[in-house]
């Protein structure tokens, strides 16, 4: 049966805007933005689209209205969701109000609401395949016992009875629905909503505002939907607190030498205890590499899909025969790591690899079950690849697949025949799902314990992929792999961050509307119900560094509008490439930065210019080619300085050069050396660079991609919104919904040392520290004079701070941001036990789980006891 639909969206627009729908049909794009469908213009309150649907059978209609002006597209708050199911009616009419995004009640309808707070069962609508009308209005934060009410001035709405009024169902998308019969009703019927007690079996109140109006009357074979947008009713906003921790960090008797995804049930259950609601972890993704404790860092994952192996509890999976060596020293070895101070990753990942491997060649034939074919199924996409990336990766001995004799260029066809057909190969493939398999199960048991205790799972999303992973074998074009991925300069380093995640191709990737991560977000809200976006800037724009350089420093930010030369020219200045971007070597500072040896280097290493500058040696023009020299690391330490003296980065772009300044131009040795009004004029230049122009290419940037990531799926979103922040970020997170970090050591406007948390916004996550922070104990120790005036400003307390951040100090700082106004406040685990009682003998120093400064950095805290004995 084939139906004519019609949308109606009340909408009040201006000259020059646009509305378009998008939606999971192709008439509506198919989710890809760029094929959307332009409605037209009714008159000045309204705005429709026709189009023809023949589901077949019952369908999950998806859609969503954005409004276009020039450029720029502004999504409304949610996806709608309709279930057409075939009936009587060939004529489908809907009648929609813009929801705006920024609307706090939206972040009450994400999954930590719909799935743990607010949860409530689902039913089927009564007469939905003949009724005329169906009305649907979404009230979060109702509470159980409690539904949403119909009255109106007609017989068949009640006839403003209060003591009958018709009760709405809860459906399966999140909505309070009836469906009446309004045949022989004339327009216009005046309406309104209401709470209903059904424990006591009475009305409860109106819901504010004028009444509601209806003027689509019944016609037959036309079944009008009306969505009634929120219930008006007034809320308190809701609050909440959570513990933040990495898995590898728990501990308890079960786990093996890790925290496991077995310990997270124990950790909720301590959680609701301590009056917490949520667990929010770091990235959970397979990041076996090297097969050594540089693989602990958790945000270079090698599958942005696969569960890491190291967070598997053995012996759920399985036992070995007593006799078998792995099993003899099963209990011994699992508590000599237990009794270790801090994760040994190498040790943990040496016997759980070797005992899975030993389960699966002794059980996984078992493994072929319905479920398990079911979820094979649904996850080959990603499986497989991931599998023989695997496999690959230890049959040549590298995860770098370039260097791999064969299949070093992904083909579909070619792996799966190789996964088929290679005995080897198919043995390790059968491998990887066992292992993949118990991890999701073991995973998805965990979660569903954790929502029994009334507290939530929060993600984490990095920002990048390994450069050498499943993810870049297979889709190379989506990525930049002459680029790396970091951060310029700041409080934790002042040689910038360079993280070495290739940078992403997003014109590549917004062809398809981001499917790879709307997939990628899709199957993490199977275990998760809020995740953290990691770095949200790189939505905006990425701080790019060239592959050749080592240093972050030596980026640029991408997309950026460049300096060209003509510009340099317009602003009186004189541009000689070779003197702005190459690096300023001289005399004088090879002699401070050598001292003795500066001839020797001279001689070795470069030569001479003719204005009495230094070039380096192309076998040393670079900092990657200085880092895979045998250079003493002393000296590769100056060069990289040396290097870095520059003052633009050039870029060659379809044959064009093109510059962007150096970050802290003019702290190099090159901008000293100019002239008073050549550094006058470059500092403008710089100002305008980094601080002006790029603001509106930014925004455009970030409203481009945020909405279809927050469109994938019901989780709430949180960005990690810290460092060299643009102007337009607030503003576009506000406008999103994306709630945003505040930290009170870090503010983010002014040159004031610490952030007011009683003006946080609503929408924002307070925390005092993060992963990648000291915590409270540690802050309080690092500089005397800044917690001084934090005891004395912030706290409001006379006298001498204490020296060491005390229990007692630290339970004010908690009270503080349980205080603020903030929708969440997350505190790392170590702050929360040390306003219990400090460790006794315990340095702040070794509660550190992660110090970006430095590069290579070893992810093993464990916190000092099991939470479940306290």
């Amino acid at each position: 049966m084939s139906y004519s639909v019609r949308f109606y969206l009340r909408y009040h627009t201006y000259y020059g805007q646009d509305l378009y729908l998008l939606g999971n049909l192709p008439a509506l794009g198919n989710e890809v933005p760029l094929h959307a469908r332009r409605m037209q213009w009714g008159n000045e309150e309204w705005w429709y689209t026709d189009i023809q649907l023949t589901p077949g059978g019952a369908f999950t209609l998806r859609y969503q209205y954005l409004l276009k002006e020039g450029e720029e597209a502004v999504y409304e708050g949610a996806v709608r969701e309709f279930v057409f199911i075939p009936g009587e009616h060939p004529d489908i009419v809907f009648i929609d109000s813009w929801n705006d995004a920024y609307r706090p009640e939206n972040a009450w309808l994400t999954a930590p609401f719909s799935r743990v707070f607010y949860k409530r069962p689902a039913a089927a609508i009564a007469a939905v395949l003949t009724a005329t009308h169906i009305f649907r209005v979404q009230a979060p934060l109702l509470t159980a016992g409690k539904t949403v009410c119909l009255l109106g001035s007609d017989q068949p709405m009640g006839n403003w009875n209060t003591g009958k009024p018709l009760l709405l169902q809860y459906d399966e998308q999140g909505w309070f629905s009836i469906a009446l019969d309004l045949s022989g009703v004339t327009a216009p019927v005046y309406y309104k909503y209401g709470i209903y007690d059904l424990e006591r079996q009475q009305f409860v109140q109106y819901e504010t505002g004028s009444n509601r109006e209806l003027h689509t009357t019944a016609v037959a074979g036309r079944q009008v939907i009306l969505h009634d947008g929120f219930l008006r009713v007034v809320h308190t906003p809701w609050k909440g607190a959570g513990v933040a921790v990495p898995v590898f960090s728990l501990r308890s008797p079960e786990g093996f030498g890790t925290g496991e995804f077995a310990d997270l049930p124990a950790l909720a259950q301590w959680a609701q205890h301590k009056g917490l609601q949520l667990i929010q972890l770091l990235p959970v993704n397979d990041t076996i590499q090297t097969g050594t404790w540089k693989d602990s860092y958790p945000y270079a994952a090698i599958s942005s899909f696969a569960l890491h192996p190291q967070y598997i509890r053995l012996q759920d999976v399985g036992s070995l025969p007593a006799q078998h060596p792995l099993q003899r020293q099963f209990d011994r070895l699992r508590q000599w790591l237990n009794e270790k101070e801090t994760v040994d990753y190498e040790e943990v990942m040496s016997f759980k690899l070797a005992y899975l491997r030993a389960l699966f060649e002794a059980e996984g034939n078992r493994l072929q079950t319905a479920e398990y074919r079911q979820w094979l199924g649904a996850n080959e996409h990603w499986l497989l690849p991931y599998a023989v990336y695997c496999f690959l990766r230890d049959r040549y001995g590298t995860g770098d697949f370039t260097l791999w004799p064969e299949y070093n260029v992904y083909d579909y066809t070619a792996v799966k025949y190789l996964a088929e057909t290679d005995k080897n190969a198919a043995a390790a493939v059968q491998y990887h799902f066992f292992v993949q398999y118990h991890l999701h199960r073991q995973l998805v048991a965990a979660s569903t314990a954790v929502h029994s205790y009334n507290v939530v799972l929060k993600g984490d999303i990095p920002i990048g992929v390994a450069r050498h992973s499943a993810d870049t074998w297979m889709n190379p074009d989506h990525y930049h792999l002459d680029m790396q991925a970091g951060a310029p300069p700041d409080s934790f380093t002042s040689e910038g961050q360079n993280w070495g995640f290739p940078t992403y191709n997003w014109k590549r990737m917004m062809e398809n509307g981001l499917q790879w991560w709307q997939q990628r977000l899709r199957h993490m809200s199977v275990y998760f119900d809020a995740f953290r976006i990691d770095h949200i800037l790189g939505f905006f724009r990425i701080w790019q560094i060239p592959r050749e350089a080592i240093q972050g420093i030596l980026g640029y930010f991408h997309p950026a509008v460049p300096v060209t030369p003509e510009e340099i020219h317009r602003r009186g200045i004189h541009f000689d490439e070779s003197r702005y971007c190459l690096p300023y070597i001289t005399d004088a500072i090879l002699g401070e930065l050598l001292g003795n040896y500066a001839g020797m280097m001279k001689e070795q290493l470069m030569h001479p210019l003719p204005d009495g500058r230094y070039q380096l040696l192309p076998a040393y023009s670079t900092q990657r080619k200085i880092e895979e020299s045998a250079l003493p690391e002393a000296v590769k330490t100056i060069l990289y300085t040396l290097i870095a003296d520059v003052l633009f980065i050039k870029v060659t772009d379809a044959g064009k050069a093109l510059y962007h300044p150096r970050y802290d131009m003019a702290a190099t040795r090159s901008f000293a050396a100019l002239d008073a009004n050549s550094r006058e004029a470059l500092s403008a230049l710089y100002h305008d660079y980094f601080y002006l122009r790029q603001e509106s290419c930014w925004r455009r940037e970030a409203l481009d991609k945020l909405p279809l990531i927050k469109r994938a799926t019901h989780m709430l979103i949180c960005g990690e919104d810290l460092g060299m922040v643009p102007a337009c970020v607030p503003g576009v997170m506000q406008a999103q919904g994306i709630l945003s970090l505040e930290i009170e050591r870090m503010p983010k406007s002014g040159d004031a040392l610490f952030a007011d948390i009683s003006k946080a916004p609503y929408l924002s996550v307070l925390t005092p520290s993060t992963h990648d922070m000291s915590t409270l104990r540690g802050w309080w120790k690092e500089n005397a004079s800044v917690s001084r005036k934090y005891y004395q400003q912030q706290l409001q307390h006379t006298g001498p701070a204490p020296a060491t951040a005390t229990p007692e100090l630290i339970r004010e700082i908690i009270s503080r941001h349980m205080a603020a106004p903030a929708m969440w406040r997350i505190f790392q685990v170590q702050d929360l036990l040390a306003a219990e009682a400090p460790e006794s003998n315990r340095h702040p120093d070794v509660e550190r789980i992660n110090i970006p400064a430095v590069a290579s950095y070893y992810w093993r805290y464990r916190i000092p006891r099991n939470l479940a004995d306290r």
